[in-house]
């Protein structure tokens, strides 16, 4: 999302403000169009945010939700199409069934369906629309997105990869802590900060590879990632249910969901388009914290806050005019990189649609594409040539309109292999980014207690600052909604 003139001029003017000793509450006083207090100022109106704003809610506390998209949900993306109505998930597909889940879409009575349940269409038959779309059958085609060759897996079968699926399984038995936070032993297991490639050789069970590979999407260069963050991202229950059955929403509109939750927490108390310029935390009139946000409509406001839960990515940039603690700055400022992840919907693809096509290279391990790269064109059933691409990159700097122009590319590539001239050129009915997509600190600091570090910072500043979002767990709803559940809400409602 490209931020809006008004808010880089008040970000440089509070990082100018900070530089030269000022206080930005100091050059802004009484320009704020309305002072608003709540119990509760929720940073991010993603999947955590807004989880947590709603459980807060019923458990009696007043909320502000801060969002800068224009939309609450995070990663959750869902595409309506203007003429047939249905719905595209491009973001959010899955969630495992365990009660956080049942009980976060019954409140708002959304549907949800058990994808081992569904009977979807055969491979060259129409898509079954009684269904979501992500469920449509295609075959597989698997060509070097580089220079449109074809390719042949080298992938182990599928009995030696149940094996090694299972022989996991009891390796990840012994880190179940795992689902529950960054609550780690010390000291600090190897298997957690070795390279998981390194991890799968170690106890011979790289055929396990292609299952995590396929299921993580957006994570980067999965074979060098530590392998705490990669046995998180697809974990124990992982292994469990996408053999037993995940949950979706039953209409294929993930979205519906948070529509749901905006409208019972009130445009009131949800501040849409709408950032953090300057935090004051620690030295305000009132005693309470203060965030001073730059809204869509009405300008800048000031809300009081009885206590902050920040949900959003903690880079020092997203935190820039906050006033960080000596704590928090030599926790976040050891986030060494990131990656980037782009979704989105294309028409005028012109492939064949009953056929994935997948980005494969012959010459690496597994086959797994060289980044930055497209994953897959693949046919979404439910509308003529709209086609889903994913895309990602070890480098999350990359403009939206690169990452467009690479996507193009790469499609028309895979059109000039199969022989195809497009009558018209790409057309983008939707696109987003889920930039940054997944934190990282180095081996080394996760050997030496880094995660430590970051729990211990809830509940710091007399009680009044707590955190929630994938950095203190992970990049999946259902976790984070148990974590919500299981720590964050309890321990800010002193309840543990």
């Amino acid at each position: 999302m490209q931020l809006p003139r008004e808010w880089i001029v008040l970000l440089a003017a509070a990082t100018s403000a900070q530089a030269a000793g000022w206080s930005v509450f100091d050059i802004n006083y009484d320009q704020w169009s309305e002072v608003v207090e709540r119990d509760v100022c929720v940073v991010g109106g993603g999947a955590s945010g807004v989880h947590a704003a709603v459980s807060l809610v019923d458990a009696g506390k007043t909320v502000a939700v801060v969002e800068r998209n224009d939309f609450l949900g995070g990663h959750t993306h869902t595409y309506v199409d203007p003429d047939t109505q249905l719905p595209v998930d491009i973001g959010v597909l899955v969630y495992q069934p365990i009660p956080d889940v049942l009980d976060f879409f019954a409140k708002f009575d959304v549907p949800l369906l058990n994808l081992s349940t569904v009977q979807t269409n055969q491979i060259g038959q129409p898509a079954n629309l009684s269904v979501p779309a992500a469920l449509y059958s295609s075959a597989r085609r698997n060509v070097d997105f580089r220079n449109g060759s074809a390719t042949t897996l080298d992938w182990p079968d599928a009995e030696a990869q149940a094996a090694a699926l299972q022989q996991l399984a009891g390796i990840l038995y012994n880190y179940s802590y795992l689902l529950y936070g960054y609550d780690l032993p010390d000291p600090i297991p190897e298997d957690l900060y070795l390279p998981f490639g390194a991890f799968l050789e170690k106890y011979n069970i790289t055929a396990a590879f292609p299952v995590y590979y396929q299921y993580s999407e957006g994570m980067g260069d999965l074979l060098h990632l530590s392998t705490i963050y990669v046995i998180k991202y697809f974990n124990l229950e992982d292994l469990q249910y996408s053999a037993s059955g995940y949950l979706t929403q039953a209409n294929g509109n993930n979205s519906q969901l948070y529509l749901r939750a905006g409208e019972f927490l009130g445009s009131e108390n949800v501040f849409l388009e709408s950032v953090i310029v300057s935090a004051n935390r620690q030295n305000t009139s009132s005693g309470r914290p203060e965030l001073l946000i730059s809204t869509r409509d009405e300008g800048l406001k000031l809300l009081s806050c009885g206590q902050i839960l920040l949900t959003i990515p903690p880079t020092l940039t997203n935190l820039r005019g906050w006033d960080l603690t000596a704590e928090e700055y030599a926790v976040f400022s050891q986030y060494i990189t990131t990656n980037g992840y782009w979704t989105g919907l294309v028409r005028n693809v012109g492939l064949n649609q009953s056929e994935s096509v997948y980005n494969t290279a012959q010459e690496t391990v597994m086959n797994i594409p060289v980044l930055p790269a497209l994953y897959y064109v693949k046919p979404t059933g439910v509308l003529d040539d709209v086609w889903y691409v994913k895309f990602s990159a070890d480098n999350p700097t990359l403009t939206d309109g690169l990452v467009k122009s690479y996507i193009e590319r790469q499609i028309a590539t895979v059109q000039d292999a199969s022989n195809m001239t497009a009558a018209e050129p790409v057309e983008w009915l939707i696109f987003e980014s889920h930039t940054p997509f997944h934190l990282q600190v180095s081996p080394e600091a996760i050997r030496d207690g880094f995660f430590a570090q970051l729990t211990a910072l809830q509940g710091g500043l007399n009680n009044t600052m707590f955190y929630t979002g994938a950095a203190f767990h992970t990049q999946a709803s259902t976790a984070l909604w148990r974590f919500n559940n299981d720590v964050v809400v309890p321990k800010m409602l002193g309840q543990a």
